[in-house]
């Protein structure tokens, strides 16, 4: 009977305890929290910076231990550049135009642009770059290969309708033929030659062609050399307006030819994107 009231004591004894330690802990865990609370609201907006710090430095050693002859596709998984103001937009009517193939991939004019829309933003020239398929559209609509300044001009349509602050639009392009005649080397270090291309049918031509003269002499005064100048087209057989008439800051721009690395591209995209950022700081001010 005795053994019995004892076991029965020592059970309430080790109930009361545990109740305690229970609501101890509660009223721990509720300060905690408070002070938890009150730490992030006096420390969120460091908190957050060095977050966004910390991601800035492993996409930073990620590219570090990437050849730039890999594709940037992968690079831009790392973290989606999200500008609410772009003032430059990139697309390419012709997505399919395709560089020298290496032994890692076979680099496309989307590669160099992907190169070229990374190198704005660096220079902090707020860029996006068409992401849309010219083929899908042709195909849905059974319309031709030559149809695709249509699909390009909807894409410039819907994008000026989504983003009313860009003001700059390339249409980057591949030109073709023999490698001497699209290749620059100078100091061992070769380039892939520009050539800017104006419509002639485009009512305002005349105001396209100042701009393209303007970009291709900057481009000559960065590497003599560089830029071939530019190429007027009208008539039968080619489009003649290239959708130049969008704006008076559009102007297409063939970056190599089918002979060049996309090594070779990458150097001239360096120049050329410092060349850009430099001109629309100018026009800016």
């Amino acid at each position: 009977m005795k053994q019995n009231k004892k076991k029965l004591k020592l059970k309430k004894k080790v109930k009361r305890t545990l109740v305690l330690s229970f609501t101890f802990f509660i009223i721990l865990m509720i300060n905690f929290n408070k002070l938890l609370l009150k730490t992030l609201t006096k420390y969120g907006n460091e908190s957050i910076n060095s977050v966004f710090f910390e991601v800035d430095d492993e996409i930073a050693e990620y590219k570090s231990t990437k050849s730039r002859s890999d594709t940037y596709d992968e690079i831009f998984k790392v973290r989606e550049e999200k500008n609410t103001n772009p003032i430059v937009y990139l697309y390419n009517t012709h997505q399919g135009e395709k560089y020298f193939k290496n032994d890692v991939f076979e680099p496309s004019i989307i590669t160099a642009t992907n190169y070229l829309k990374e190198k704005l933003n660096n220079l902090n020239i707020y860029t996006i770059m068409e992401k849309r398929s010219v083929s899908d559209v042709l195909s849905q609509n059974g319309w031709s290969y030559g149809s695709s300044y249509r699909v390009s001009r909807s894409f410039l349509e819907s994008t000026k309708n989504e983003f009313p602050s860009i003001k700059y639009y390339f249409d980057i392009h591949r030109d073709a033929g023999k490698k001497e005649n699209t290749t620059l080397c100078v100091n061992d270090k070769c380039y892939a030659k520009l050539l800017f291309l104006v419509g002639l049918e485009n009512p305002n031509y005349a105001v396209t062609e100042e701009y393209a003269e303007n970009l291709s002499a900057r481009v000559n005064n960065k590497l003599k050399g560089l830029s071939k100048g530019i190429i007027q087209k009208q008539g039968q057989y080619v489009n003649g307006v290239y959708n130049e008439d969008f704006s008076n800051r559009l102007i297409l721009i063939e970056v190599g030819g089918e002979n060049n690395t996309i090594e070779e591209v990458y150097n001239t995209v360096d120049i050329l994107s410092e060349v850009i950022s430099d001109f629309i700081r100018e026009d800016e001010m």
